[in-house]
């Protein structure tokens, strides 16, 4: 029971990347991510209480997975600049691009997580910043503010977020808007 439990959670979070790779938040029901899933939409809601809770627990899932593939990089910003290489696209239709009024929305949701993450002790550098920070709120909406504009930039120049160079300008960019220490 367990694994069929965690497979259709895969599966419906896994529904939820292929839609936001096409299409914005508002674009998108629970109708829609059901069917994409091959689930049941009453499956969608013992799990789920609505997409942005989805949103979340993707969120959550791949900067957590992120966070365990880099456990001793202390002295940087590269697992942000990673979660926007992997998540250009789906970023693009969160905060970018999303003109129907969800953005605010999703942004919430993702400054959540990086609050949540930050406060379990992560030891990313931007993390680091947030936990310490007197604000930690105001300094997670001034990452998510810097993630968007990068993603803004990549999608003006028509860059791959993935590059191994893009990555570098990325993480010396945050590196330098949040006055991080760089370490190669």
């Amino acid at each position: 029971m367990v694994t069929i439990s965690i497979r259709t959670e895969l599966d419906l979070q896994r529904a939820m990347y292929q839609l936001l790779e096409q299409r914005s938040m508002s674009q998108i029901t629970v109708e829609q991510i059901c069917a994409r899933a091959l689930i049941h939409r009453s499956s969608f809601y013992r799990y789920y209480t609505d997409k942005f809770d989805l949103l979340a627990q993707m969120v959550m899932r791949a900067i957590e997975e992120m966070l365990a593939a880099e456990q001793t990089n202390a002295a940087g910003s590269g697992v942000i600049a990673r979660f926007i290489g992997t998540h250009t696209q789906i970023l693009r239709h969160l905060l970018v691009t999303n003109t129907e009024g969800d953005n605010d929305r999703s942004q919430r949701v993702i400054n959540d997580c990086f609050l949540t993450i930050a406060q379990a002790g992560a030891h990313d550098r931007v993390f680091v910043m947030m936990r310490k920070a007197s604000q930690p709120d105001l300094t997670a909406y001034l990452v998510s503010g810097a993630i968007t504009s990068i993603v803004q930039w990549l999608s003006s120049e028509g860059l791959d977020g993935g590059a191994p160079q893009i990555q570098a300008a990325i993480e010396k960019t945050l590196a330098t808007f949040f006055s991080l220490e760089q370490h190669t």
